[in-house]
């Protein structure tokens, strides 16, 4: 009985024991990864803090719009016989857009024709009667009272005939609403037109846009506004070609705020003689407004953001230290710092979110 006891005391000791080494000896090993980890450092990449020359701008978004923008529609009711032209079509003014069913407007100009030629008859009757009556009158022959009818005759003969000839400039006018055609050069845009349809006078079918010329239009703020003058340089650019600026000069400043933003529309003109911005694309616009300066920069990739704070970790002797730093304006890679750094300094910028202050680091290529 008492070794049975001793046995039952025995064996929580035991198993104590074990767990106690193995914990220690996990411990140990954790340590040992840790203190290998530590030693060897993290793999990054460093670049400098370095001055660089840029002209300050006024960074402003837009959009792109053709130099005009004609709305097309149809001058009388009726309905489409033919639609001529597509959309992207050049287009030159006077140039055929679409048809209307046209039998009735001719019918009109016959009959107006008719008129003209039934008025024409009577005035040269009632001329030829006139110059008759008063060859009678000056030889004796006839009395006043019959060349003044006469005279008469001739002169509603005459009504008649301007009003024929009226009539018939109206019939024909309107016969030539029956083709609607481009008021102006340029591209054919928005067709809602199609065969068969029945139209009303004013209602759109199309546009016809002249982007020979465009304008990216932006809003400039009133706190702005005195950095901008016509004739201004700026650069654009569009996503559609990311790498390519396209150069232009303020042209249009509004003088009056819009009365919902207070903001002062303003139009940049660019050239587009091949055509390549089109109407509707977002523009992005920079107006150069002083003299080159020298600004601190460092890649954008060395830089941390967390709760509106801003962070790099400079190194030094195989040590990342976190500073806290204050940015400016990011351009392409780069990103100003305007405090928080000095030229030279070293940053890390790779593996950066895996960095910790006061880690080991080891740099590379």
């Amino acid at each position: 009985m008492k070794g049975f006891k001793f046995k039952f005391w025995i064996i929580p000791i035991v198993i104590f024991i074990g767990l106690v080494v193995v914990f220690r000896s996990g411990a140990l090993s954790s340590g040992k990864t840790q203190l290998q980890t530590n030693a060897t450092g993290v793999n990054v990449k460093i670049a400098e803090a370095q001055y660089i020359n840029t002209v300050p701008k006024l960074m402003l978004n837009g959009s792109i719009e053709g130099k005009t923008s004609a709305a097309i529609s149809a001058k009388l009711a009726g309905r489409i016989e033919q639609v001529m032209v597509q959309e992207g079509q050049h287009v030159n003014a006077g140039d055929a857009l679409a048809r209307l069913e046209s039998v009735e407007l001719a019918n009109s100009v016959r009959t107006a024709q008719d008129a003209v030629t039934k008025a024409q008859i009577n005035y040269d009757l009632a001329m030829t009667d006139y110059n008759r009556y008063q060859t009678l009158y000056g030889q004796g022959a006839v009395s006043q009272q019959t060349l003044d009818a006469a005279e008469a005759k001739k002169k509603i003969a005459q009504a008649d005939l301007s009003s024929a000839a009226n009539g018939q400039s109206n019939a024909e006018q309107q016969y030539g609403y029956g083709v609607i055609t481009a008021p102006v050069d340029g591209v054919v845009a928005n067709v809602t037109a199609t065969v068969g349809q029945v139209v009303s006078p004013g209602a759109a079918l199309m546009t016809v846009q002249d982007i020979s010329e465009v304008y990216a239009v932006v809003n400039i703020e009133q706190k702005d506004l005195g950095m901008v003058k016509q004739g201004q340089p700026a650069e654009v650019t569009v996503d559609t070609y990311a790498d390519k600026v396209f150069a232009g000069t303020v042209d249009i400043i509004n003088p009056e705020a819009g009365s919902t933003n207070r903001m002062f529309r303003t139009k940049v003109k660019l050239d587009n003689t091949d055509g390549a911005l089109k109407g509707g694309m977002f523009s992005k616009i920079q107006l150069a407004t002083g003299e080159a300066v020298q600004i601190l920069t460092v890649p954008q990739a060395a830089i941390i953001q967390k709760q509106g704070i801003y962070y790099v970790y400079t190194v030094a002797n195989d040590k990342a230290t976190r500073q806290q730093v204050e940015v400016g304006t990011a351009t392409g890679d780069s990103i100003e710092i305007k405090s928080g750094l000095q030229p030279g300094d070293k940053l890390a910028v790779s593996n950066v979110s895996q960095l910790k202050d006061g880690d080991v680091v080891k740099i590379v290529e």
